[in-house]
């Protein structure tokens, strides 16, 4: 009988799969971009190609389940930067949240690196949603055309935009209709993007399901000391467990708009958490010393990646777009951080799903190598890292053939140094996308719902339709 080839073997990687329960020294099999054979030893001579990875860890790649690469109020383009930028880092799957479904196949095209990435539509009032607290009729119309275009849901943007309580409840119940992805970063007319935002969630999303983003954003100390508001956090999650899905993301800097409105106060109100949090008015003036302190960055374009500079070079970029400029600052405690990424419920699930970047085009994307330094730390099990990168988003996401090395899965592979904790390389579908920290892939795949098939179609771009009644996010739905 003859033997299976495979395309291609990974030689002697410590392979960390948690759905197969494999933790030790194999080779890893790849056969038509598929998973085809995990074994102690595969023989040279059935594959076509041979890599050696003695001594890192081989996992299955890396979900973000909080990326950004496209936006609707990214009229440069500067954001799909953020397919490279996240490759580089080992991931191989993304979804992009608050983006724009053409522009991010347009940026895809232009600067895609190979990447699996789905978008939700940001809402912006007047912009992407016609009405400043959307009725329930439109946001009904506003969500069947982000999913007619591509986006597989879309994202309330409480921090930046909010909308009443009432609006953002009408928001998620449309949403849940279409069985539409539907992400919240916390806040409304009646809050902000703190933990006070964070507990008018349970209310707002009734009986409904959805995405809280980024649980460190709320955890800053802003209320209370942030380990009480991760308690507190942990409540609020619990008081819904099976209805929301939740990640955190690792990186010490936030990422933050500077605009001010004709009397130079500052609009966002995550802008305002920023000034308020070192003492500085929430002002013009407030956020120009800031800047000259040091204290906030800007972000900026250098060698088709985006990088936070600080001092008079920031000062000077935020003035030059009349302070509608995106900023930077280190307000997410290592302290929760740590508490948000290990902490678990009493029957073994993590309290927060999944870790995430929220990066792309914001320079963070350090989810696997801080990650890994909490592996080495001991405060997590290497297993348990390639739970909360890989598998677990697999689930929310309803990507049943991602996630895990089983037999026919898609060939989605991150490969990481075990001394660095940096990715080593990435594949998707059986084919690198990065080697070395460089990246080598171009394009992706677009991810989309079955109503956005003609829309990806018609981009030219490789799509895979997926079905969020698999997700977690709907599991059990009625």
């Amino acid at each position: 009988m003859q033997q299976q080839r495979f395309d291609l073997v990974l030689r002697g990687g410590h392979v960390a799969d948690p759905a197969n329960g494999t933790d030790a020294v194999c080779d890893l099999g790849l056969r038509q971009g598929k998973i085809a054979r995990v074994a102690e030893r595969i023989d040279d001579e059935l594959a076509d190609d041979v890599i050696d990875v003695a001594g890192k860890v081989v996992m299955p790649g890396h979900i973000d389940t909080h990326a950004h690469l496209s936006g609707p109020f990214d009229q440069s383009g500067t954001r799909a930067y953020g397919h490279v930028m996240l490759a580089e880092s080992g991931t191989t799957t993304a979804l992009d949240l608050a983006g724009e479904p053409g522009a991010l196949a347009e940026g895809m095209k232009r600067k895609g690196a190979g990447m699996n990435v789905a978008t939700i539509l940001g809402l912006v009032p007047h912009l992407t949603v016609k009405e400043d607290d959307p009725s329930v009729a439109t946001m009904r119309d506003t969500v069947a055309d982000a999913l007619d275009g591509g986006a597989i849901g879309v994202k309330l943007l409480g921090g930046y935009h909010p909308f009443t309580p009432e609006s953002t409840s009408q928001v998620i119940a449309a949403a849940n209709e279409q069985l539409a992805w539907v992400a919240f970063h916390v806040g409304s007319k009646d809050s902000g993007s703190d933990l006070n935002g964070l507990r008018e969630v349970p209310e707002i999303t009734g009986n409904g399901r959805l995405h809280v983003a980024h649980i460190n954003s709320y955890c800053r100390g802003l209320v209370e000391n942030n380990l009480a508001e991760c308690d507190e956090a942990f409540e609020i999650l619990e008081s819904k467990r099976s209805q929301f899905v939740t990640e955190a993301y690792l990186a010490q800097v936030n990422g933050t708009n500077g605009k001010c409105d004709e009397d130079g106060n500052l609009i966002y109100n995550v802008a305002q958490n920023c000034m308020r949090a070192r003492g500085y008015a929430t002002t013009d003036a407030g956020m120009r010393q800031a800047l000259l302190d040091g204290y906030g960055g800007a972000l900026t374009e250098r060698g088709g990646r985006i990088v936070i500079v600080t001092g008079e070079e920031a000062v000077r970029i935020w003035e030059e777009k009349s302070t509608d400029a995106s900023l930077s600052f280190p307000v997410n405690p290592a302290t929760s951080a740590f508490s948000l990424t290990t902490a678990k419920y009493d029957d073994g699930e993590f309290k927060v799903d999944a870790i995430s970047t929220d990066g792309g085009s914001l320079p963070r994307n350090v989810a696997i190598e801080r990650t890994m330094a909490l592996v080495r730390f001991g405060a997590l099990s290497l297993m348990e890292a390639a739970t909360k990168l890989t598998y677990t988003p697999s689930r929310m996401l309803g990507l049943i053939n991602k996630g895990h090395f089983s037999e026919g899965a898609d060939g989605d592979v991150t490969v990481i140094d075990s001394e660095s904790g940096k990715a080593a390389m990435s594949f998707v579908n059986g084919e690198p996308i990065m080697i070395n920290g460089r990246v080598v892939g171009s394009g992706g795949t677009w991810l989309v719902k079955q109503e956005g098939e003609k829309a990806a179609a018609a981009s030219g771009l490789p799509y895979e339709i997926i079905d969020l009644e698999q997700s977690k996010l709907y599991a059990g739905w009625q």
